[in-house]
């Protein structure tokens, strides 16, 4: 019987897909004939070139190359550390059932445990534990 609730749950997800996918692309279509939306979007884009150059300028001053830098550096490490609590966090959830862990204030803390399905045709392979693409693919 579940397995039977899945495989429905499933379909009924693939079929909301595909009529998601044709909505979007009948919006798409009346907005590329639009003359008018399609010139704005022209000046966005001039706008958006001009907005780039001058973020580009601003950036290569030193000082703010530094602190880039270390946005760089402290969001891979903060990337790291939250994969390491996610693979800790369901470790203590096989082990002791509980959804709630106690942090270094005292303080319970609330998790919850997310199964997501991976894509038809994924390379298995390619993927950690977790779903995500591994980095070296």
């Amino acid at each position: 019987m579940e397995t039977e609730q899945i495989q429905a749950r499933i379909s009924e997800l693939e079929k909301n897909q595909t009529e998601l996918k044709t909505a979007k692309d009948a919006i798409k279509d009346a907005l590329e004939s639009d003359l008018e939306y399609v010139e704005a979007c022209e000046e966005a884009k001039k706008a958006n070139q001009k907005k780039k150059q001058l973020k580009e300028s601003i950036l290569n001053n030193k000082e703010n190359q530094k602190f880039a830098e270390e946005i760089r550096t402290n969001t891979q490490d903060q990337n790291v550390l939250i994969e390491i609590l996610s693979a800790e966090l369901l470790d203590f959830y096989q082990k002791s059932n509980k959804e709630e862990v106690v942090d270094s204030n005292g303080e319970v803390r609330k998790f919850k445990v997310v199964a997501k399905l991976l894509p038809k045709n994924s390379n298995e392979n390619n993927r950690n534990s977790h779903g995500k693409f591994k980095e070296n693919a």
